[in-house]
């Protein structure tokens, strides 16, 4: 009887260890087949991102050559609108490549700036202006900045293709971090002579690795150029110092201790990050580094003004709605009482930007940044530089009431919601406005009435896209 027992036993341990394992290889081939699919979707995501920016560059280095050449107003229109709509395209699709913000922001801002004025060129043919001389001068300085661009990117993605181009270089392995595999490559090279060292070392660091790699090489090449002196619609809020750093000079120590608690506020218990340099500037400070993470924080006030984790994200876990909830969570958690005004789903990430409000009044102008990982909801990116610079106490006085301001407003545009609003202008000019949001001819528009003079500041088209909405 025992033994029939023992045997119904070990049949019933054997079933459900049977099924368990079962169930457990199951669980395992669909978690990886969902990862498999995340990849795939990731990776075309990409290609067509690179794809789009191969073309968009092509299209404006051509349309800045026609600029050149063209004699009438009309056709320098065109082709002045061309290369400012292709500039912001091109602005987009970057935006959407596994490229890190610090890594390309030359190559984003020279194109933002193309951009800024071409647009602002555009305006002044249309009114029968001619390009001043100066004018000219800064569009071909542009246009031959922008054929190294263009080059540079064609070449990257010729590569890709043809070479099977990595998005991200590997990160290093024990015996790279070590230094043993440089050692190892370099005795079975036989390279001897310091000439031929040299020499290789510079091809090494031509020759990119990743797409990630190219365009950081790229941006680094940039700069071999002076900066532009146009300050244009991408500089058209700006100050010769922050207004919004606290006061008083902190020293090295301080700049951990500030450090650590913002890693230990965003979840990482027990950090201990290192100085790793120091940066000039308004912002400038010291240089953080912990694991895959990097941090600036401002000699001045010695607050957090940027932070970047470079970790990889895994496969997706929640939606736009919980990455926002997230990020308001984040921010609470940080100190910081402001109010979410957009997001942008880039798939393993969701960018947020959130702005201070005073008296119901939006600061635009105020604004942090923040991107949240979509595998488990961890800031991986934030951005507090606008708010430090431009924050300060304001007279937010307004002479119009909302149904005059309603008045200066076109009469096929239906209001769908308005608020107040502090916007930037030119220089270190601000405006507070009504911000009217509604639609017209089936599209939708921000409209901004000045709340004090009852001048049109400012219309911004609202265009849906796969990442949310876009302002325009």
């Amino acid at each position: 009887m025992r033994e029939e027992t023992k045997k119904k036993i070990l049949s019933l341990l054997t079933v459900t260890f049977v099924i368990a394992f079962a169930l457990s290889l199951g669980w395992g081939i669909y978690q990886f087949r969902m990862l498999k699919e995340y990849k795939i979707e990731t990776e075309n995501q990409y290609k067509r991102a690179l794809n789009d920016l191969v073309n968009n560059l092509d299209e404006v280095e051509t349309s800045m050559s026609k600029v050149s050449v063209a004699n009438s107003t009309a056709q320098k229109v065109l082709y002045l609108g061309e290369t400012w709509k292709g500039s912001e395209s091109a602005v987009s699709k970057m935006g959407q490549l596994p490229a890190d913000e610090v890594g390309i922001s030359y190559i984003d801002t020279l194109m933002n700036q193309v951009s800024d004025f071409s647009k602002a060129m555009t305006r002044k043919v249309a009114s029968v202006e001619n390009m001043t001389g100066q004018e000219q001068d800064m569009f071909n300085d542009m246009h031959e900045r922008v054929i190294e661009v263009n080059r540079a990117v064609q070449d990257i993605s010729s590569q890709f293709y043809a070479e099977n181009l990595a998005w991200v270089d590997k990160p290093p392995g024990l015996l790279q971090k070590m230094g043993i595999g440089k050692l190892l490559k370099t005795d079975a090279q036989g390279n001897e002579s310091g000439a031929e060292k040299n020499q290789g070392g510079e091809e090494a660091k031509q020759a990119a690795t990743s797409v990630r790699g190219g365009l950081k090489q790229l941006d680094a090449s940039l700069q071999k150029y002076p900066p532009f002196t146009y300050q244009g619609e991408l500089d058209k809020h700006y100050v010769e110092k922050p207004l919004g750093l606290p006061s008083g000079d902190i020293n090295e120590g301080k700049a951990l201790l500030v450090a650590k608690d913002f890693l230990s506020d965003i979840g990482y218990s027990g950090a201990a990050p290192q100085v790793t340099g120091l940066s000039q500037g308004p912002m400038g400070g010291f240089n953080i580094t912990y694991k895959d993470a990097y941090l600036e924080v401002s000699k001045k006030g010695g607050v957090v003004t940027y932070f970047r984790d470079q970790r990889e994200i895994s496969e997706r876990q929640m939606d736009v709605k919980k990455a926002v909830d997230q990020a308001y969570t984040t921010l609470q958690k940080l100190g910081w009482n402001l109010v979410v005004t957009s997001s942008q789903d880039f798939g393993n990430y969701v960018q947020v930007d959130a702005v201070a409000q005073e008296n119901a009044v939006r600061l635009y102008p105020d604004k942090v940044r923040l991107t949240i990982a979509m595998d488990n909801g961890q800031l991986t990116g934030f951005d507090a530089n606008p708010y430090y610079a431009y924050h300060h106490d304001r007279k937010l006085n307004k002479v119009l009431t909302l149904e005059q301001a309603k008045a200066k407003l076109n009469k096929n545009f239906k209001i769908t919601e308005n608020r107040m609003a502090l916007i930037s202008k030119l220089g270190t000019d601000e405006a507070l406005c009504y911000e009217f949001r509604g639609t017209a001819l089936g599209e939708e528009y921000l409209v901004y009435i000045n709340a004090v003079d009852g001048s049109e500041e400012k219309i911004s088209r609202i265009v849906n896209t796969p990442r949310g909405k876009l302002i325009q």
